[in-house]
């Protein structure tokens, strides 16, 4: 089996500088105190990189920042009950759940366009799938796939999301920090 966290690392230039990383004992503390088991590839790649954003566009949430665009907790909130109220009035474009029902839908991050990324769950966290959300839109598209794994495709145009623009990613990537 592939280590798309460690082929990532093939793709995606670093930044010089990481902020707010977390340590294992922070990730421990953090996923006692919401009750969620997040992903070990998500931890990693948060580990790796911290607070950052990938070419600039996509921006990963995080426990570890306080910035509300980016703090995880904050950050779900505000996604999560803006999905359910689209839901509740238009639950033919919406039809997920949202966490922590089963199989529902829990926030990994966001695009500078408004689109909204996703995990949906199951009793497995690492073998939760992707959903992305197109910004004011019921358009969405879903990959049965790991986030790492998602991302490595992305970037080296092993896949393609016509969410996403066609000209962000061209086989490398660069992590930027703030």
């Amino acid at each position: 089996m592939l280590d798309y966290v460690e082929l990532l690392g093939n793709v995606i230039t670093a930044p010089e500088k990481t902020f707010d990383t977390g340590s294992s004992e922070e990730w421990n503390k953090f996923e006692k105190e919401i009750g969620i088991i997040f992903p070990d590839d998500y931890k990693k790649i948060i580990s790796k990189y911290g607070t950052c954003g990938l070419d600039n566009f996509i921006w990963f949430l995080t426990p570890f920042d306080s910035d509300n665009n980016v703090n995880y907790v904050k950050r779900m909130r505000w996604m999560l009950d803006a999905y359910n109220v689209s839901k509740s009035k238009f639950p033919n474009y919406f039809p997920y759940n949202t966490y922590p029902e089963e199989n529902g839908l829990l926030p990994w991050g966001y695009t500078d366009n408004g689109d909204e990324l996703y995990w949906k769950t199951s009793s497995s966290p690492d073998n939760w799938e992707i959903v992305i959300y197109e910004s004011a839109s019921p358009e969405y598209y879903n990959y049965k796939m790991s986030l790492a794994e998602f991302l490595y495709k992305l970037i080296t145009k092993q896949l393609i999301c016509d969410i996403l623009p066609d000209d962000l990613f061209n086989g490398k990537a660069k992590m930027y920090c703030y």
